[in-house]
């Protein structure tokens, strides 16, 4: 009966050790949007926002250069070229903080059923703006 307390009682403390690991790695490691931004990236902001039911929003700003922002756009899976040509494909963009202001049509997306990548560049700026609900 004592080493089955105590086995129970040893996996109840990893499984705490692991989510508080877990929490505390998503508060300090810098999400996929920052992580994969060039290395030059500068002036970089994000903001996050999630709710209980798993909807969350992700806004990362920061500046590059234009020429590295389709291979950016690669790496977060925002594939498809935006055009006018296409309206289906046209998203809008988030709401957010006040450094946040992307204009007019993001330049990439990804999209499913129940999310949306968006990547923009405006005024040396890349846009990354991802949404599940």
């Amino acid at each position: 009966m004592r080493g089955k307390r105590r086995t129970i009682l040893w996996i109840a403390v990893l499984l705490g050790l692991g989510v508080c690991g877990i929490l505390v790695a998503d508060r300090f490691l810098p999400s996929k949007a920052v992580r994969t931004l060039p290395t030059g990236a500068a002036d970089i902001q994000e903001f996050y926002r999630d709710h209980w039911n798993g909807d969350f929003v992700r806004l990362v700003r920061a500046k590059i250069p234009e020429s590295e922002l389709r291979e950016y756009a690669l790496k977060v899976g925002a594939k498809k070229v935006v055009t006018e040509d296409h309206p289906a494909e046209i998203i809008s963009w988030s709401h957010g903080p006040s450094w946040w202001s992307p204009e007019g049509l993001p330049r990439y997306c990804s999209s499913g059923p129940d999310q949306r990548v968006l990547v923009g560049w405006q005024d040396g700026y890349v846009y990354f703006d991802a949404a599940a609900w």
